[in-house]
């Protein structure tokens, strides 16, 4: 029997905001601010690692960003930055992922876009069993460009495109939402762009077609700087990333009564 209520009340909703995989709702499992940073390579800063072991053209931190100018006909340093632990499908219910950047693009290609930042599945750099999901590119459109997503970076998932045409050099807050749905290919990618993370408009939606795929797992976010002579690189210039395990409705709720239950016994005892 429980004798102190606060203590098991509690302990509930601790129990209600655990996930499986010892992932917690609202937990930032990787965040970089380039403002932090020291000028300089990227990779040997704060946790951030090489991909592979392409060293040709390194990621470079200047002036706040991590930017190149795309364009490139070959394959260039990559880098990630790992979580604490690898995330896999939920076996019930979601895990919603908000996997956000603060970025702008200088160069964007019309046909066939490379991506430039991804969801590792690995938490380490072996090529091996590793790979690159939840994907995001830049399309080329009118006198701008367009972002896209792909929910898995497996064959036959094409990438899908927003419509609404955004500027060249100029800042836009991108969110990934990344649905991940139990059961197989029910995942999905909502990506949200805007001026800041406060007023996002919904851009594009990413989503299986049909068929059986392996689920993804996530383990870092990585930034890619893949070019090739069929596969287009664009310029970009990322001033910050984040990945955050977003609160269900239900941790959320949870945690608004545990802020007032602490504030009534604090009040009562006063």
């Amino acid at each position: 029997m429980c004798r102190n209520r606060l203590a098991c009340f509690l302990g509930a909703a601790l129990g209600v905001l655990a996930l499986s995989g010892g992932v917690v709702h609202g937990e930032i499992l990787a965040s970089a601010d380039f403002s932090t940073y020291a000028d300089g390579a990227l990779v040997g800063q704060n946790g951030w690692q090489r991909y592979s072991s392409q060293t040709s053209s390194p990621l470079t931190v200047s002036g706040g960003a991590v930017s190149w100018a795309g364009g490139s006909t070959t394959n260039n340093e990559d880098a990630f930055l790992a979580f604490a632990q690898q995330i896999g499908q939920p076996t019930t219910g979601s895990l919603v992922l908000n996997f956000d950047l603060v970025l702008s693009v200088t160069a964007a290609s019309s046909t066939n876009p490379s991506y430039f930042a991804a969801l590792n599945t690995l938490t380490t750099s072996a090529t091996g069993g590793n790979f690159q999901n939840a994907r995001l590119v830049t399309q080329a459109s009118g006198a701008g460009f367009v972002f896209g997503a792909r929910v898995n970076g497996q064959g036959g998932y094409p990438f899908a495109f927003g419509t609404n045409v955004l500027n060249l050099n100029q800042d836009y807050a991108l969110r990934a939402e990344i649905n991940m749905v139990a059961g197989n290919a029910n995942d999905f990618i909502n990506l949200y762009v805007g001026p800041d993370f406060d007023n996002l408009t919904l851009h594009a939606t990413a989503s299986y077609s049909t068929g059986t795929v392996n689920d993804p797992l996530f383990g870092a976010m990585l930034i890619s700087q893949f070019g090739s002579a069929t596969s287009s690189e664009p310029g970009v210039s990322i001033r910050s990333m984040r990945l955050t395990a977003v609160p269900e409705p239900t941790s959320a709720g949870v945690l608004a009564l545990v802020s007032v239950v602490g504030i009534a016994i604090r009040r009562r005892r006063k």
